[in-house]
C-alpha cells in the first residue's frame, strides 16, 4: 500500500476506533486502578516506530540509554517493512517484529499477530515513538501494558486518556531532544551516545569517497529534493576542487533516477562519479560511510542521520523543514546546513496542504553561490589518513 492510503486508514478508521477505546480504556482504568508508577523495572519494552528510518537513527541515543537504564529488559522494535533492513544492523534491539503493510489484509493480520505476541509478554512497557499516528496509540492501549509512553500534542490530544505517561512533543526543539525527554519520563537519567560499531568492507576500488544523497523515502517525498541544476553544479565543484570519487546513493528504486541524472548532465561516463543506489546492503552501506567515506552531502533524509552516526562531516540542504528541528548544528561544527527559511517554511508536519502546492521554492531558490563556501569548508574537514 502507498503512504496516502496508510495515512487515510490511520486518520479516519483510527479516529473511529478511538471513540470506543476512550470509553473502554478509561472505564477499565477507573475500575482496576492499576499502579502505573516506575517502581518495578520492566522485563520487556516494546518500541513502536512504523515509518521513518531517520527517526530511529535520531532516537538511537535514547534507545541505547534506555537499554543502559534497564539492562535486564528485552527491547523489541515493532516497525514497518520499509525500515527493518536499515534498523537491523544497528544492533539496538533484541528482537524486531515487522508489520507486513503490503496490503490492507496483510497489515491487519500482521498487526493482530504482533498484538497477541505483545499481550503474552510479562511486565511489559510500551514506548510509542510515532508522533502523529492514531493507530499506534490504539495498538499500544490494546497490549494492556501497565505503562504506555508516548507524545502529547494537540493533533493527538486523546492520548492523554489512552497512554499512561505522555511527554509534550515540542516542535521548537529537535526531534532527538523530544525522544530524550520521552525516555527520561521512563526513568532514564543520563543520555549516553550510541556509537555505530561495524566492520570495515574491503572495497579498495572506491578508495576515499564523498557520498551525495538527493533521494528521500515516500514519507519524505520530493519536496525535500534539491533541483538537478544545483546538484550538477555541486558535483562539478567537487570534481574540480577535490580528488575524491563521488558516489550517488539511494535505495534500489533510486538507481534508474540516478542513472538518468548522470546521462542528462554528461556525467555518466566520468571515472570519478558512480551510482551505487541499491548496490549495497545496509550493513555494507554503514561500513562504507564509517570507513571509506570522507564526507556526505545530503538533503533532509535518513542518509544524513546515517552519516552523523558514522561520524563523518556533512553538508545538508534544507527547505520545507527547519534544520533546527532535526539537529543541533550550533553544537557540532562537523556538520553544516544550508537553509533559506523562505516565508512558507517550515511547512511539513505543520500543514496538511503545503502552501507552495508542491512547487518547492524553498529548495529551488538554493544556489551554488550559497553552497560554495560551505563546500570549501567541508573539504577541509575531511580526514586524510
Amino acid at each position: 500500500m502507498n503512504l496516502k492510503i496508510k495515512q487515510w486508514i490511520d486518520g479516519y478508521i483510527g479516529k473511529a476506533i478511538v471513540a470506543v477505546n476512550l470509553v473502554f480504556v478509561r472505564g477499565l482504568g477507573l475500575l482496576l486502578r492499576r499502579d502505573h508508577s516506575l517502581k518495578k523495572a520492566p522485563d520487556h519494552i516494546l518500541v513502536i516506530k512504523i515509518l521513518g528510518l531517520g527517526s530511529v537513527l535520531m532516537a538511537a541515543d535514547s534507545i541505547y540509554s534506555l537499554r543502559k537504564r534497564y539492562p535486564q529488559a528485552k527491547i523489541i522494535l515493532f516497525c514497518g517493512k520499509g525500515i527493518y533492513t536499515g534498523v537491523a544492523p544497528l544492533n539496538l534491539f533484541d528482537e524486531i517484529w515487522v508489520n507486513d503493510d503490503s496490503s490492507l489484509l496483510s497489515m491487519v493480520s500482521s498487526g493482530f499477530t504482533t498484538l497477541f505476541k505483545a499481550i503474552s509478554l510479562r511486565n511489559l512497557w510500551v514506548l510509542d515513538l510515532e508522533v502523529y499516528s492514531v493507530l499506534t496509540t490504539i495498538f499500544s492501549s490494546w497490549t494492556m501494558a501497565r505503562n504506555r509512553f508516548g507524545f502529547q500534542l494537540n493533533k493527538v490530544h486523546f492520548r492523554n486518556y489512552l497512554n499512561t505517561h505522555n511527554t509534550f512533543f515540542n516542535q521548537f526543539i529537535t526531534v532527538t531532544e523530544n525522544y530524550e525527554n520521552l525516555v527520561k519520563s521512563m526513568g532514564v537519567e543520563t543520555i549516553e551516545p550510541y556509537i555505530l560499531e561495524i566492520g570495515q568492507l574491503n572495497r579498495p576500488e572506491l578508495e576515499k569517497i564523498i557520498a551525495i544523497n538527493n533521494t528521500c523515502s515516500e514519507l519524505g517525498g520530493d519536496l525535500r529534493k534539491m533541483p538537478d541544476a544545483l546538484l550538477v553544479q555541486t558535483v562539478n565543484y567537487l570534481l574540480n576542487n577535490s580528488p575524491y570519487t563521488l558516489v550517488l546513493t539511494g535505495a534500489p528504486s533510486d538507481f534508474l533516477g540516478n542513472e538518468a541524472f548522470l546521462k542528462a548532465n554528461g556525467l555518466y561516463t566520468h571515472l570519478r562519479v558512480r551510482n551505487i543506489a541499491g548496490k549495497y546492503s545496509f550493513s555494507e552501506y554503514y561500513s562504507l560511510l564509517k570507513h571509506q567515506c570522507g564526507a556526505m552531502i545530503s538533503i533532509d533524509s535518513a542518509p544524513f542521520h546515517m552519516a552523523v552516526k558514522a561520524g563523518i562531516p556533512t553538508l545538508s540542504f534544507w527547505g520545507p523543514i527547519n534544520p533546527i528541528q532535526r539537529f543541533r548544528f550550533d553544537l557540532n561544527q562537523t556538520h553544516e546546513a544550508i537553509y533559506l527559511q523562505t516565508p512558507c517554511s517550515p511547512c511539513i508536519h505543520l500543514s496538511d496542504v503545503v502552501p507552495c502546492g508542491g512547487d518547492n521554492i524553498c529548495m529551488k531558490q538554493l544556489t551554488i553561490a550559497l553552497a560554495e563556501p560551505k563546500l570549501q569548508s567541508l573539504l577541509k574537514k575531511i580526514k586524510h589518513e
